[in-house]
């Protein structure tokens, strides 16, 4: 993980790392044409973290005063991330063919994406609120 992308925020840091662990292991998976058993796997398990991390991570948004509308928009796109997984999963179980390579775009998106567009916000909040 970059450390360009840490927060300064233990909890959340460390879940952020236990995310990108998961999507290295994804990439280290070898490739095919469908998607294999241990690379559904790390994806299922991927899901139940990325779900967990926002549980976690909204907890301390809404501790934090993040404006409502910022905070909206940023539970909008864990939301949309998370509609996405099990579009995912509902393709993948129906026999949908979908390439790993398109899986892992999507899963780096979910996480690198996310953390430098949204999470990367956070800090200035928590210090704010610190401050008061």
């Amino acid at each position: 993980m970059n450390h360009d992308l840490l927060l300064g925020l233990p909890e959340i840091d460390s879940e952020h790392r236990a995310l990108f662990a998961q999507l290295d292991r994804l990439i280290g998976k070898p490739q095919s044409h469908s998607v294999a058993e241990p690379f559904s796997e790390i994806l299922s398990q991927l899901g139940r973290q990325i779900d967990a991390h926002f549980v976690s991570e909204e907890s301390l948004l809404k501790a934090c005063d993040m404006p409502p509308e910022e905070l909206a928009e940023h539970m909008s796109a864990h939301e949309e991330i998370l509609e996405q997984y099990t579009r995912l999963n509902l393709d993948l179980m129906a026999g949908k063919a979908i390439g790993q390579q398109s899986i892992l775009k999507m899963v780096r998106g979910w996480i690198v994406d996310h953390v430098h567009q949204y999470d990367s916000r956070i800090r200035q909040y928590v210090s704010l609120s610190e401050e008061q």
